[in-house]
């Protein structure tokens, strides 16, 4: 059989197309938590979120790949740019110095292109004095307590001049320390909260305030070196994630998460 000899534009022009395409097969890496936001994000099985960049990255013919860490540990690999993006980040002003938004103008993230939205409320034991009034807390004396990682309530935080402590990886684990003693108040989403103010360790003895704490949209955000890199691929995922999160077929693959 005879081998056929190709010119060599032809061998270039193969090899570019090839690159191209290889690029776009490889897997975006996406960094959730190693803990459970529910309803959200679940580092053992897929959450609403993950649901929604599943089905969105499926339209646009993408391959991904959600790998749990620490929140700490996601931002510096986004930072790095080893990691390509983060599910659920807050557009805080310290997660604009390293990654890229779904912009609406200069300053303003688009928040049709979210992910969601949260609402963080504030917890305390009962018959406590501590309180937070929508503008300022009183009576805290220990720090108020909430889940490592979150930029949006360290940035509330810090701009309210409170003192915190952000060492405890969890929610639960917040309540627990607060159930002991060692903390005034705890911050955490709306959503988990009512599922553990039922749980026998809580039930009766905390209650949550009627002011919420922050009510924040929350983005899949890139590494600035993988947006640079993939402008056109990333923004048709945004605007398919826009799509996605009113879809019939979405919305009833996320009943029943919690």
């Amino acid at each position: 059989m005879p081998v056929l000899s190709l010119p060599r534009t032809a061998i270039l022009f193969a090899g570019l197309l090839c690159s191209g395409v290889c690029l776009a097969a490889e897997p975006i890496t996406i960094c959730i938590g190693n803990t459970a936001s529910p309803p959200f994000l679940f580092p053992n099985k897929e959450g609403t979120v993950q649901v929604l960049i599943r089905m969105a990255a499926e339209q646009q013919g993408l391959q991904i790949k959600f790998q749990p860490m620490l929140p700490t540990k996601c931002a510096e690999e986004i930072r790095a740019g080893t990691i390509h993006s983060g599910a659920a980040m807050g557009f805080t002003a310290a997660n604009q110095e390293f990654a890229a938004f779904p912009m609406k103008k200069a300053g303003e993230a688009d928040t049709s292109k979210a992910v969601g939205a949260a609402r963080s409320v504030v917890y305390r034991m009962k018959g406590s004095k501590a309180d937070w009034n929508g503008s300022s807390f009183s009576e805290v004396k220990q720090g108020v307590l909430f889940a490592k990682g979150n930029s949006v309530f360290t940035e509330k935080l810090k701009a309210l001049k409170v003192p915190f402590n952000d060492e405890t990886a969890t929610f639960q684990k917040n309540l627990l320390k607060m159930v002991a003693g060692q903390g005034e108040l705890v911050i955490g989403f709306e959503h988990e909260g009512k599922i553990r103010m039922e749980e026998p360790e809580f039930a009766g003895k905390i209650e949550v305030l009627p002011t919420p704490f922050t009510e924040a949209y929350y983005f899949m955000a890139f590494s600035k070196k993988y947006y640079e890199a993939n402008a056109a691929q990333v923004d048709g995922l945004w605007a398919a994630i826009a799509k996605t999160r009113t879809n019939p077929a979405y919305l009833s693959a996320i009943k029943g998460i919690q």
